[in-house]
């Protein structure tokens, strides 16, 4: 545990493992790689010490041109933040490049993410896929995500949407939101896979549990038209209205609706016109009729 103790109008900053920040200080400037590091780190994050992203990046720097492979991802994350040096994409991959060579697993993922999105690097989904799939054979839920999501529209590989629902899978299964989603959305249209309702629901309920304004809307649909459970226009009601209170154009124009013609519940107009406006106002443009 970390302490800040006063003396003489100072902060002394003592460090976990007893030292002071002046102290490891003057050991990092001995050559010590461990000190230097956790130096770093500790600029970077400010733990122990007020956040230095220019102290940070010096002690990274230092050692990432000694090849630590930890360093150096820092040093890349920082170059493409611009946090405590001046934004440089170049640099950013360059040393994302040189961690992930070596094995660092947060350079391998966020490479991929620059390749695939394009941030800062030419688009390039041949080498993204080559690092997404790095991680997704050790399991990492967020490449597996990726290999999903380029399996599904086509990207750096031919569509397929089999292997999309597999790498969706292995990545919902750990939790991952999007994953989940995209998954639930295939079950429930059939893309490229037999139609299962009750797949579909089953991911959309996790979800909406959760808290996902879409996946509530789902399943509140999936409910109001009886599809992969009992038609319960109560339970509909309710989605929509977990839906609708975070925002959903258009869970407020279906729970308005539902007020309207009295379903789940006897007609409510007061509350039928709250939601038409809240739709409206939401930017879906067919509530807007009902509101004049």
């Amino acid at each position: 545990m970390k302490k800040t103790i006063l003396l003489l109008g100072m902060f002394v900053y003592f460090l976990g493992n007893g030292q002071t920040l002046q102290e490891m200080e003057e050991i990092a400037e001995s050559g010590d790689k461990g000190a230097q590091y956790h130096l770093g780190l500790k600029y970077y994050r400010g733990e122990g010490t007020y956040q230095n992203y220019a102290k940070a990046s010096y002690w990274f720097e230092k050692l990432a041109t000694q090849g630590h492979k930890d360093a150096q991802f820092y040093l890349g994350l920082m170059y493409f933040d611009g946090d405590g040096v001046d934004q440089d994409y170049s640099k950013a991959e360059y040393w994302y490049q040189k961690s992930a060579e070596q094995g660092n697993l947060e350079a391998q993922h966020n490479l991929g993410v620059i390749y695939y999105k394009g941030e800062g690097v030419a688009r390039n989904f041949e080498k993204a896929k080559y690092w997404f799939e790095k991680l997704a054979d050790i399991g990492n839920a967020d490449a597996q995500f990726y290999l999903g999501l380029m399996n599904y529209k086509g990207e750096g590989v031919p569509q397929n949407y089999r292997d999309a629902k597999y790498w969706y899978e292995k990545s919902a299964e750990q939790g991952n939101v999007m994953a989940r989603y995209n998954l639930a959305l295939m079950y429930y249209k059939g893309e490229g896979i037999e139609k299962d309702y009750k797949k579909a629901r089953y991911w959309f309920e996790r979800l909406a549990e959760q808290g996902r304004v879409e996946a509530q809307h789902n399943l509140a649909l999936m409910y109001y038209k009886g599809e992969g459970v009992e038609k319960d226009y109560a339970k509909a009601k309710q989605w929509y209205k977990k839906s609708a209170e975070q925002g959903n154009a258009m869970a407020q124009y279906n729970l308005a609706v539902m007020y309207q013609r009295g379903e789940g519940d006897s007609k409510d107009e007061v509350m039928a016109r709250y939601w038409f406006k809240k739709s409206c106002e939401s930017g879906y443009q067919e509530a807007c009729r009902y509101t004049k």
